[in-house]
């Protein structure tokens, strides 16, 4: 009797009820109690990154205070500029390197020789100034790092872009600012004075090593924010949890968990294809090769870019398959069409630290070559940086492999990572390319112009081949045409297309 009375219809319907208010009111005590945890740990982790990571890119000031500082007092010959306009090119994120004598500027790495007045008094420790811009690029932020030697001595200045973007992306859930005495520059990078702040939870952190502040304020509507990100998926299925519990957490683990067996699951089914941009040669602009570039084709997204699973592919090992699926494809693809290659046509995969873990990428490496027997093609690989590659025995005899074997090694996005002269020092790289975010200021900013000329100029001394990537500009060509580079590549010249687009445009054409 009792079961019969349980199944009736009505009865399932008040004892669904119950347990929806029920799981659906410790899911709303739950969510707001452990929102409000996550805020504070959340908004407390990122002030102390913040802090680490100013420290990280002011250390990068003093490295090159450091190399400098003999020259404090030396006459602003060639020699000196040159020395000056090398720390520029070396050490990431220094946009000048400045001697100065008591309260003059004498010798820049921008301009040479120039007397120009500082006010060393300004610097907040004797050490930091914040600053709206230069004369050069007076809307351009950036921090100043003064090295005083008896009243002489070094000023660094520090791209505030790069200061920038710190607070933007630490800033998701509070008020993140960077305070230098009675200035501070907000998450937008704008220079404010006093002490105009947003109301709500003030949070200090000072530095251990420079004489700034972090400031992190926690306004009364970032709580509410907090929670419409990350628990409004969780309000919604809270009531469904006692009824659809099964449904619920295969809904979950598909919405919200798995991303790793998603990219194998997507590998199985070859949804990863090659997309290729031309590499022009830099006299007559003539197709030499091409970079193949990786895009998953996914069945309801569509084109999904690579910024959004290649860190996730490399952090669990699959960009390995991954990169042998495409080597795979354009060797099925093109290896019947050798004979439409120009010489010396090559084709350049990008490569990263989970390729050095063991000698699989040589047999892959094989297999391409092995394709393109009756006409050879030349293999560059690319390094990057977002992984850093450790020298070790494996490392080094695979390396000794790929040279044997005719590959080329190319030293990709070069003057943005913090191991590019690391790498050039440990490993042998043949080509080096000259990273975007340098060729597309070409024309506007003359810091650009400088570190270009710089890093060709290093690489002309390495007796290295040169690819410019990220032109896009009539402008950015001509200023680069007198150099003589090997190779140009970007927009100008094409855009990365499917490679049956990439065979009609530019070998039937």
């Amino acid at each position: 009797m009792a079961l019969n009375w349980l199944n009736r219809p009505h009865i399932r319907i008040c004892l669904s009820v119950l347990a929806f208010f029920i799981v659906a009111a410790l899911g709303t005590l739950a969510i707001s109690w452990q929102t409000s945890q996550g805020l504070r740990r959340d908004t407390t982790a990122s002030l102390a990154q913040s802090v680490r990571l100013v420290d990280l890119t002011l250390n990068n000031a003093s490295t090159a205070a450091d190399s400098v500082q003999n020259l404090v007092g030396k006459e602003c010959d060639q020699n000196v500029i040159q020395a000056l306009r090398w720390e520029v090119a070396r050490v990431p994120n220094v946009r000048t390197v400045n001697l100065y004598r008591g309260d003059r500027i004498y010798c820049t790495s921008l301009f040479g020789k120039k007397i120009d007045y500082v006010s060393t008094e300004k610097y907040n420790g004797g050490e930091l100034l914040l600053m709206s811009g230069n004369p050069v690029t007076p809307g351009h932020p950036l921090i100043a790092y003064r090295r005083d030697i008896n009243g002489n001595g070094v000023l660094i200045g520090v791209d505030g872009y790069f200061l920038h973007n710190i607070l933007d992306l630490l800033s998701t859930h509070s008020y993140l600012a960077l305070q230098v005495g009675d200035q501070w520059m907000d998450s937008k990078g704008k220079i404010h004075l006093g002490e105009n702040w947003p109301n709500g939870e003030r949070i200090i952190q000072h530095s251990t090593q420079y004489p700034y502040q972090m400031k992190l304020v926690i306004r009364n509507g970032d709580h509410w924010r907090y929670i419409f990100d990350y628990a409004t998926a969780s309000l919604v299925l809270f009531p469904l949890l006692g009824v659809f519990v099964a449904f619920m957490t295969y809904l979950l683990l598909g919405r919200f968990g798995g991303p790793v067996s998603a990219l194998k699951d997507a590998l199985a089914k070859k949804q990863f294809i090659p997309f290729l941009q031309p590499v022009v040669d830099g006299t007559h602009h003539r197709l030499t090769g091409c970079e193949v570039l990786m895009r998953w084709q996914h069945p309801q997204s569509g084109l999904i870019p690579p910024y959004q699973f290649i860190p996730l592919a490399e952090e669990s090992g699959l960009i390995v398959p991954m990169t042998r699926l495409m080597m795979a494809q354009v060797r099925d693809q093109f290896g019947p069409l050798a004979t439409q290659l120009s010489d010396d046509f090559h084709f350049g995969f990008n490569i990263c630290a989970g390729h050095f873990k063991d000698l699989t990428l040589v047999e892959d490496c094989k297999a391409f070559l092995h394709a393109f027997k009756d006409k050879p093609v030349k293999l560059v690989l690319e390094l990057t940086e977002r992984e850093l590659i450790e020298s070790s025995e494996i490392t080094h005899s695979l390396f000794s492999a790929l040279r044997r074997l005719g590959v080329l090694i190319a030293m990709d996005d070069f003057g943005t990572g913090h191991s590019s002269l690391t790498y050039l020092q440990k490993f042998h790289i043949d080509i080096l390319k000259i990273d975007q975010s340098f060729i597309g200021r070409i024309g506007t900013d003359a810091l650009a112009g400088h570190i270009v000329d710089n890093v060709i100029d290093l690489a002309k001394r390495l007796q290295m081949v040169i690819v410019a990537e990220g032109i896009e500009t009539q402008t950015q060509v001509d200023y680069l045409t007198p150099y003589h580079l090997e190779y140009f590549q970007g927009y100008f010249f094409g855009k990365p297309v499917p490679t049956t687009e990439f065979i009609e445009k530019w070998l039937k054409r």
